[in-house]
């Protein structure tokens, strides 16, 4: 039976946490998505992430944010990081320009837009799969608002890939094989990336991303297309929460540029827009749907909470739906849930109440066709009991 810890920091999807005084002229922010994450590769991942904003004109308006992070992972004991540069007028209608550079994984460190990436090898899939890639990558773009409504960010990206690890054999027999330095990767194929990003969002919470690349080693041209709603809707005594996610690549995809459907079976700490009974990388695909639904009282049953850094409670019983389909038509050596998985749960927010942070408990069911080949016969298998945390900002 799976025993699993799941985050739910829905404050923080992209907010920063001030750490000097308002009024301060300029101002150092932490980034709470930076501090910890788990993949199949780094499993737990530590770190930390900051941005300094220097005011160049206050009566303009104008201002330079500088971002870094540094993050450890536990498994393969490598240190990533990342820097960037950010020029933003905050008129009426803001604007940034910026450019950056990070050494890490080619997987982003959160999971809230941007797909999970894993690496491609021309090794036939069913001998040998590369998950995962050393990543020097350059970035520039701009972004704006374009109306009260509507944002817009067109991107550059220029990228070298290496492969970190291999899963050889079949697919029930993959194991994981980490490379004992850096300089063993110099004997593993890379590849070099150019891309092109269009990205566009709605305050009603829809946003769309347009990709278009090229991958050197292989010729391959690719387009990737992903559309998002996200939205939180008070209705009476409940608050609704509804994430859904559809994407779908064309032309020779390499496997970097599919989609991760996400999962945290047995992950110490994640997000909540995941599916809570599958595994992390567990389904690849070229295209998909996904939608994650939640349904919280807004009012606890009780508070018992008063002060900060208090012991309490504050207690809000959850429901949850969960489901997703995905197709793979590049091979057929990939996983993917091609006849839909579904899982319901339940569960309590806020039972322990210690300062700004809200701790829960709760348990998931998946749901599958007896005929796909990811269905777990034993009952057990199929329930997740989980750990729920949000910090209430």
């Amino acid at each position: 039976m799976a025993l699993s810890l799941i985050a739910l920091p829905m404050s923080l999807m992209a907010q920063l946490v001030p750490l000097l005084p308002e009024g301060s002229k300029n101002q150092l922010w932490l980034d709470p998505d930076r501090v910890y994450n788990y993949n199949l590769y780094e499993k737990s991942r530590w770190g930390v992430g900051l941005q300094y904003d220097i005011t160049l004109n206050k009566e303009k308006r104008k201002y330079l944010a500088l971002n870094a992070y540094g993050a450890y992972g536990y498994a393969d004991q490598r240190f990533k990081w990342g820097l960037k540069a950010d020029y933003q007028k905050r008129t009426a209608r803001p604007s940034h320009t910026y450019i950056g550079f990070i050494h890490d994984l080619s997987a982003d460190a959160s999971r809230t837009f941007t797909q999970q990436s894993q690496a491609i090898l021309t090794a036939p899939a069913s001998v040998m799969t590369c998950l995962f890639s050393d990543s020097y990558r350059l970035t520039a773009g701009f972004s704006r608002q374009v109306s009260k409504t509507l944002a817009e960010t067109i991107e550059l990206r220029l990228s070298h890939e290496s492969p970190l690890y291999w899963r050889v054999g079949t697919p029930d027999q993959w194991p994981l094989l980490y490379p004992p330095s850096y300089s063993d990767l110099k004997s593993l194929p890379y590849n070099n990336f150019l891309e092109a990003h269009l990205h566009l969002s709605h305050s009603t919470g829809l946003q769309g991303e347009f990709s278009c690349g090229i991958v050197d080693a292989i010729k391959q041209f690719f387009l990737r297309m992903l559309v998002q709603f996200d939205r939180h809707v008070p209705i009476g005594p409940f608050d609704l929460h509804l994430f859904a996610q559809g994407g779908s690549t064309l032309g020779d995809t390499p496997y970097s540029r599919m989609f991760d459907l996400g999962g945290s079976w047995g992950c110490p700490v994640s997000l909540n827009r995941t599916l809570l009974t599958a595994r992390p990388n567990e389904f690849t695909s070229n295209a998909f749907i996904m939608v994650n639904l939640r349904i919280t009282t807004s009012d606890p049953l009780f508070d018992l909470f008063s002060k900060p850094w208090a012991l309490g409670t504050s207690p809000h019983p959850f429901v949850l739906c969960n489901g997703a389909w995905g197709t793979t038509w590049n091979s057929t050596s990939y996983p993917a849930p091609e006849r839909g998985i579904g899982e319901v749960g339940a569960g309590i927010d806020g039972l322990v109440v210690w300062g700004a942070v809200y701790w829960g408990v709760g348990i998931a069911y998946r749901l599958t066709p007896a005929s796909a080949t990811y269905h777990f016969s034993d009952t057990k298998d199929n329930l997740t009991f989980f750990f729920t945390a949000y910090l209430d900002l």
